[in-house]
C-alpha cells in the first residue's frame, strides 16, 4: 500500500504542475484532481459513483461466484476499483502532451521549417516522450497490479 500511496502523491504532485505551467483554460482536469480537490463533495462525483457501480456489480458476481465456485471474492471485489485506479494515471498522458507540445515549438519548431514535417510523423520527438514519460507510467500500472495481487505491504 506504500508505494500505492506514494504514486497517488506523485500524481497529485503532477496533476498540480501542470495547472500551474499549463495557460489556464487550457489544462485538463483529472478525476483525481477533482477527487482530491472536492473534499466537501464526493458523494455527487462522477467518480465515486461510478466505482460505486462498478464495485456493487462486480461484489455481487463475485460473492456469487465465490460461494458457487468456493475462491477468494477479495480479488474480484477490488477488480472495479483496479479500473478506477489506472485511469487516474491519466496525469502522465498530459505531461506527455505537455513535453510534446513544448519539443514541437522549442526544439522541432515546424512553422520555421523544423526538422518534422507534421506532428504526427515525429519520430525523434515520440522517442523522447516515450523515454521520459513511458517508465513512469509503466512504473504506476504495475504498481497498482501488484496492490491488486496483494504483493505491496
Amino acid at each position: 500500500m506504500a508505494r500505492l500511496i506514494t504514486m497517488f502523491l506523485i500524481l497529485i504532485a503532477l496533476q498540480a504542475c501542470l495547472l500551474i505551467y499549463v495557460a489556464p483554460g487550457e489544462a485538463e482536469n483529472t478525476n483525481l484532481w477533482t477527487f482530491v480537490t472536492n473534499i466537501d463533495n464526493w458523494n455527487n462525483l462522477t467518480f465515486i459513483l461510478t466505482l460505486v457501480a462498478i464495485a456493487g456489480g462486480i461484489g455481487l458476481i463475485g460473492v456469487a461466484a465465490g460461494s458457487v465456485f468456493g475462491f477468494r471474492t477479495d480479488f474480484l471485489l477490488l477488480a472495479s476499483a483496479i479500473t478506477g485506479i489506472i485511469s487516474m494515471g491519466v496525469v502522465f498522458i498530459n505531461l506527455g502532451n505537455l513535453i510534446r507540445h513544448e519539443l514541437f515549438s522549442n526544439i522541432f519548431d515546424i512553422a520555421a521549417g523544423g526538422d518534422c514535417a507534421a506532428i504526427q510523423t515525429c519520430t525523434p520527438v515520440t522517442y523522447l516522450v516515450a523515454i521520459i514519460v513511458g517508465p513512469m507510467a509503466l512504473y504506476y500500472v504495475w504498481t497498482v497490479i501488484e496492490w491488486w495481487r496483494g504483493k505491496d505491504y
